[in-house]
């Protein structure tokens, strides 16, 4: 017994340290130096004219991908933004809705019955296209990087 509770708090120990604030970042919450590391930083050479050598002749190529790249993030972030912000007021909306058709004493039943219904559906179309938006951004995150990576590629 003693053993299988020093395990389970050393896999509880393992798995907080293994967790990190940026695992549960929302969408949209990093900058476009933290989602593209490696390659602001092969930008950050190329707007300084310290390219390596293969990449050196090709310069003005990287500095194009580089700002293909970054002036795609700001709208995916605000796509995301938006619709993280069209949620939680349809939610806040729904939830005021049930609050006042459902006050105590609740004086219509079938009224109330009804705006909860409603909410469930309300709240889950909004999650569902919520999930939608949040699919895209990473969609859209990891495609502008393998484009990004595949212009790089092809100036070597």
């Amino acid at each position: 017994m003693r053993r299988l509770m020093l395990g389970s708090i050393a896999a509880a120990v393992a798995l907080t340290l293994t967790l990190t604030a940026s695992a549960f970042a929302r969408a949209g919450d990093r900058t476009v130096t933290q989602t593209y590391p490696v390659a602001t930083a092969l930008c950050v050479k190329a707007h300084t004219g310290t390219l390596p050598p293969k990449l050196a002749p090709s310069a003005a190529a990287v500095r194009a991908a580089c700002d293909a790249l970054e002036n795609a993030f700001p709208t995916l972030v605000s796509t995301v933004d938006g619709a993280e912000s069209t949620y939680l007021s349809t939610v806040s909306a729904q939830k005021a809705l049930v609050a006042t058709v459902c006050a105590k004493p609740v004086p219509n039943k079938a009224a109330c019955e009804g705006a909860r219904a409603t909410q469930k559906s309300t709240d889950g179309t909004a999650r569902t296209t919520l999930q939608t938006a949040r699919t895209a951004y990473h969609t859209a995150i990891e495609a502008n990087r393998v484009s990004f990576w595949n212009t790089i590629s092809a100036l070597r």
